[in-house]
């Protein structure tokens, strides 16, 4: 083999190298991704959630004016509204509840805030204490 072909193998395992580093890292930001969703307060969350959808459900109902709209049965839109309405309270009441249950403060960039890193130390602590090793004070 020679030099020049040594070169070009060697160029080629590099690149190879670096399109399984991409990869690699690519998976590792989906994983970081995932597992950042179990660091912060679930029912926080789904209360914001919940609450963007209420405001959104109540935006849509003020766009119409019942006394303008054809109230025929072969009105979809009227029907559509209905539905919506219809699902509103009990949306109303799980977004008071979540509210209460779970100790929103009404700042959602303060509530969303991880409470903790999940690392591999912190799951061993929570195990057993065993390759973590939790600092004694």
């Amino acid at each position: 083999m020679t030099e020049q072909e040594e070169i070009l193998l060697l160029k080629e395992k590099v690149d190879s190298l670096e399109r399984q580093v991409v990869c690699a890292n690519s998976k590792v930001a989906e994983k970081d991704k995932s597992l950042s969703l179990y660091e912060v307060d679930g029912s926080k969350s789904l209360f914001y959630a919940l609450n963007r959808k209420s405001n959104e459900m109540a935006l849509l109902l003020n766009r119409y004016n019942l006394v303008d709209m054809d109230l025929t049965s072969s009105n979809k839109e009227f029907e559509r509204l209905q539905k919506i309405w219809a699902d509103s309270t009990g949306l109303a009441q799980a977004v008071k509840s979540l509210e209460q249950t779970s100790g929103v403060t009404l700042d959602e960039s303060k509530d969303l805030q991880p409470k903790f890193r999940i690392t591999p130390e912190s799951v061993a602590d929570n195990m057993g204490n065993v390759a973590g090793m939790k600092k004694q004070s």
